[in-house]
């Protein structure tokens, strides 16, 4: 049943909804003020953070690396090597004064944290930037230095931070920190002008923000505490420039290393009248650090791009290798014009004298004859439409094992310029294809088997003139007997022969024809028998 609905009743529900309705409108209003104003408060956030986010960083073009460290490896190069390494180990003989010494520097890993590697590297580096800029405004270095790990990742050029990146960057100085390094008369102290025997770090501790600090209380800011030692050489400022932009821009992870050893050692060239420098090839791999090979070639294959990145973008005018009589590889360098610019640029007092080390030869006079070899290389080359001038500097400065190889293996090449494409090859030494070297193998092959062959003909006819020598001794032993004893040995030789020859000599015999095969058999019985003759001592050896 419905209720009556009066006229009271009606307007009270429409005066209801219209204000319902304008309260709607009303709020509709006010969220939608207030979302345009977080949206134009959001955008000037934006504008400001990218604008921070560009002023905040001012990347110094030039780093000051502590000395030590620039020489002496500390970060393994070879992130696959990596994992397998616990330790990096630096021995050498050196002079101080008249006096000869065994100098030790040695890099341990924590083996739960694991050799510090390229990416460790890097983060470092980020960390000499912050060194940098502090003392270029306040003159020295005080522990802790406060840093953000956001800061780190744009002096990395890390564009994309995150989670997974910022656990890899703490990871990192946690492994940076709890690697060892060992001294003995290696790490030379500016301040007190002595070189430190001492096992220490380079970091003694970080404090993540949130943590508790030394004081107790909570850190606000990520804090790095720098060891001891290598706080005091950094503020009595053994420290070398380094170009930041162009350690960055070098490709391979040799060459930046090598850009910080030769960076040192060209300082100074300045105080000598050679103007190169020279390492061995083995002491060069522990100071990298990398690992050594016995073939050249494959040391040219490891070391030359390297190289030629240095010189392509300046850094050294040239680099030459000496083979020293096959005791130790030489490399020399001759400093480019880089890094003379870098020279002239540095302080002149910005490095104590270094240990002195072993004289090494100086280069041989690169205008020395060919050798017969290097001449028939030459003239090999040309064939293939080299130019003699070219040719010459390949033979000259390029392994002869790869030259020899690239000659054969050129022809399987789909390359149209075989001329352009044999040179580019031999210098920046490329493996040959690889029909080439199942051809090579398939030669060597080969090679070994007329090797066994000619070593068992060779066996086989050693055999048959001993046997020869042995047959004549025994038959003029027997022609030596009486003719007595002679046909007693006859007729046991015969007596010896098996039955169906047996039977053949009887016949033959009757016949008055002896066959040379039976003759043969009987012979070779008759010889037995003076062995045993002999073997007895029933007759003697007079021969």
């Amino acid at each position: 049943m419905l209720l009556p609905f009066n006229n009271n009743f009606k307007y009270t529900m429409i005066e209801n909804f219209l204000k319902t309705l304008f309260e709607k409108k009303k709020t509709k209003k006010k969220q939608s003020l207030i979302k345009g104003k977080e949206m134009k408060n959001s955008e000037e956030t934006t504008t400001l953070t990218t604008k921070k986010r560009v002023q905040e960083i001012d990347l110094p073009k030039i780093i000051n690396s502590e000395v030590n460290l620039l020489v002496f490896p500390f970060f393994a190069l070879d992130k696959r090597r990596q994992k397998k390494r616990t330790k990096i180990e630096y021995k050498d003989v050196v002079k101080k004064g008249s006096e000869k010494i065994e100098i030790l520097w040695q890099v341990t890993s924590n083996s739960e944290y694991g050799y510090p590697g390229p990416f460790d590297r890097e983060v470092h580096k980020a960390i000499e930037q912050i060194i940098t800029d502090t003392l270029r405004k306040r003159g020295v270095i005080e522990n802790p230095i406060s840093f953000s790990i956001y800061n780190l990742c744009d002096r990395m050029n890390i564009t994309r931070s995150g989670g997974k990146i910022y656990r890899m960057i703490r990871k990192a100085l946690e492994r940076i920190k709890m690697t060892g390094i060992k001294s003995e008369g290696a790490f030379y102290h500016k301040g007190k002008k002595e070189w430190i025997s001492k096992v220490f770090g380079l970091y003694d501790g970080i404090i993540f923000k949130g943590e508790k600090s030394k004081e107790g209380t909570i850190a606000e800011s990520n804090l790095l505490y720098l060891s001891e030692l290598y706080l005091q050489s950094l503020n009595s400022f053994y420290i070398k420039p380094i170009d930041y932009d162009y350690l960055k821009s070098l490709k391979s992870k040799i060459a930046s290393r090598l850009y910080e050893i030769l960076g040192v050692k060209f300082y100074g060239l300045r105080n000598k009248r050679q103007n190169f420098i020279c390492y061995k090839y083995s002491k060069l791999c522990q100071l990298l650090p990398i690992t050594s090979f016995n073939q050249f070639s494959r040391v040219q294959q490891q070391l030359n791009p390297a190289h030629n990145e240095l010189q392509k973008t300046g850094f050294i005018s040239k680099y030459s290798w000496d083979k020293n009589s096959g005791r130790d590889w030489l490399i020399y360098y001759w400093p480019g014009e880089r890094a003379r610019k870098e020279m002239r640029r540095e302080n002149i007092n910005l490095f104590e004298p270094q240990l002195i080390e072993e004289d090494l030869p100086e280069p041989r006079n690169k205008l020395q004859a060919l050798t017969k070899f290097q001449l028939d290389l030459v003239d090999q080359l040309e064939e293939l439409n080299i130019s003699k001038v070219v040719a010459e500097d390949l033979v000259k400065h390029s392994s002869q094992e790869s030259i020899e190889r690239w000659i054969k293996g050129i022809r399987y090449t789909n390359a149209r310029d075989k001329a352009a494409y044999l040179v580019k090859a031999i210098r920046e030494n490329w493996q040959v294809p690889e029909e080439c070297l199942e051809a090579e193998e398939s030669d060597r092959k080969r090679r070994e088997q007329e090797k066994i062959k000619l070593a068992k003909d060779k066996k086989e006819k050693e055999e048959q003139k001993k046997r020869q020598e042995e047959v004549s001794r025994l038959d003029r032993i027997y022609n030596l007997l009486s003719s007595s004893r002679q046909e007693e040995i006859r007729k046991e030789a015969e007596d010896r022969l098996p039955s169906f020859i047996k039977t053949h000599l009887k016949r033959q015999q009757k016949e008055g024809k002896i066959s040379k095969l039976v003759l043969a058999a009987l012979r070779e019985e008759e010889r037995n028998i003076i062995k045993d003759l002999l073997s007895s001592g029933k007759i003697k050896n007079n021969i």
